[in-house]
């Protein structure tokens, strides 16, 4: 990996102070403090961009899903429609090898809406 000299310009004396001592605390150098702050942003921006995708293929899909899905799990990922199951266990192997951080599960006949982060395990019965 390339590294390169960044100059950031206006940045609240008091936040950075704190940032560098946090670091410090931590035992990170000033630039992996960083590195970190960075990778963590983008995965927050990321995981904001795949729920709001995955928000709006269920609004489009609403009445189809109703209409169609009555008594299956309907499985939204990725920004679209995965598929529907009959059993919870089947979404969870599905959301396991999708490598998901948001899914929207959906069952119209229970009607509950389970939406939340996919920790590799969290939609167990």
């Amino acid at each position: 990996m390339k590294s390169v000299t960044l100059v950031i310009k206006k940045v609240n004396e008091e936040k950075l102070r704190e940032f560098k001592a946090e670091a410090i605390r931590r035992g990170l150098t000033l630039s992996e403090a960083l590195e970190q702050a960075i990778d963590l942003w983008l995965n927050k921006v990321k995981d904001n961009d795949e729920r709001e995708a995955n928000n709006k293929v269920f609004e489009r899909m609403r009445a189809e899903i109703f209409s169609k899905y009555k008594d299956k799990y309907v499985v939204i990922a990725q920004g679209r429609f995965i598929g529907a199951y009959d059993k919870i266990e089947s979404v969870q192997e599905v959301l396991k090898g999708l490598n998901v951080s948001h899914a929207i599960v959906f069952n119209p006949s229970k009607d509950i809406r389970e939406e939340g982060e996919w920790l590799g395990g969290s939609l167990l019965p």
